[in-house]
């Protein structure tokens, strides 16, 4: 043996009797790290164990067959501890108006009570609580087409004291979006704009019969995708603003163009045998009938309305 192993088996030594003297704890080693895992999605051998299932209520039930275990849920879980409470589903109170809703049946009654309730359903819309179920039929009141007069001209200036008056009417959902129809025609037909012009009067037009039925003809001209055109469409309808939300919406599902792509030029009340569309020569045979496809059988009175029959119901022909 050298004398650098005595050295060192001395040193060992005296290590060794001073972790016998002080007692240190060891130091625990770093586990290794796991070989990398290859496969496919059917798992390996070495795949780590799945993770122990949900606990919770309610768990989903196994398919039928699934008798081997492990069987792994898939789905919602409820959280651990978590008490789930059944009982009766809670339903919904029902709208009024059969059902309906305040803001549908405001919206109904406009075009028979001279466009009054919108402007009702609006101010509702915006100044009080509603129900959700109820917000589309206050918004059908809020988009609906009204016709203005629209009165204005130029400001009077040192050499033109009394400026010429522009009459126009005009579709749009309320005054603002009037006016500015109003003020682009003007700027493009007379080279007036609204810096220098000024509004005299506005005013909207109603229906004289809005009950009864009519047929309408409105020339318009739109832009499309390749340029200007020219159309003539017929509608019936009980009002002349009725027909022209027709139109608007036939030119936005069948040509695909915006409103304020839209010009309308003129509008007539077309009696019956002026009419040119097959679609609205139909409705003017005096013998049309309908087919009855649904037939419910009410009660003669009140007293003998029931929620719950004792037979099926027979609603066929």
């Amino acid at each position: 043996m050298s004398e650098d192993d005595k050295n060192r088996g001395v040193v060992v030594d005296h290590h060794h009797h001073q972790h016998q003297h002080h007692e240190p704890q060891p130091q625990p080693l770093p586990l290794p790290l796991p070989p990398p895992q290859y496969g496919t999605f059917q798992g390996v051998a070495n795949y780590p164990p799945p993770h122990p299932p949900a606990v919770g209520f309610p768990q989903p039930v196994p398919p039928p067959g699934a008798t081997s275990p492990p069987y792994y849920p898939q789905g919602y879980q409820a959280v651990p501890g978590y008490a789930v409470a059944e009982g009766r589903p809670v339903r919904e109170r029902r709208l009024p108006c059969c059902g309906i809703g305040i803001g549908w049946l405001l919206f109904i009654i406009g075009f028979f009570l001279g466009a009054i309730p919108w402007y009702l359903g609006l101010f509702v819309m915006l100044c009080a609580r509603i129900d959700h179920r109820e917000k589309p039929g206050y918004i059908a009141c809020t988009i609906a087409f009204h016709q203005y007069q629209v009165v204005g001209r130029a400001l009077p200036t040192e050499n033109v004291d009394h400026p010429k008056i522009y009459r126009m009417k005009l579709w749009a959902t309320n005054e603002v979006r009037a006016k500015s129809k109003f003020w682009y025609f003007l700027r493009k037909l007379k080279r007036v704009k609204k810096s220098n012009g000024q509004i005299l009067a506005i005013n909207e037009i109603f229906e004289k019969n809005p009950t009864t039925i009519k047929n309408y003809g409105i020339w318009l001209r739109y832009q499309s995708r390749t340029g200007y055109h020219n159309m003539y469409k017929e509608y019936r309808d009980t009002t002349l603003n009725g027909g022209v939300e027709q139109m608007y919406t036939e030119m936005a599902s069948r040509h695909r163009v915006r409103s304020p792509c839209i010009q309308i030029i003129k509008t007539a009340t077309v009696p019956a045998k002026e009419c040119k569309r097959e679609s609205i020569q139909q409705f003017h045979n005096s013998k049309i009938k309908f087919p009855m496809a649904f037939k419910k059988v009410r009660p003669p009175s009140r007293k003998l309305k029931t929620t719950y029959k004792a037979s099926r119901p027979n609603l066929f022909m």
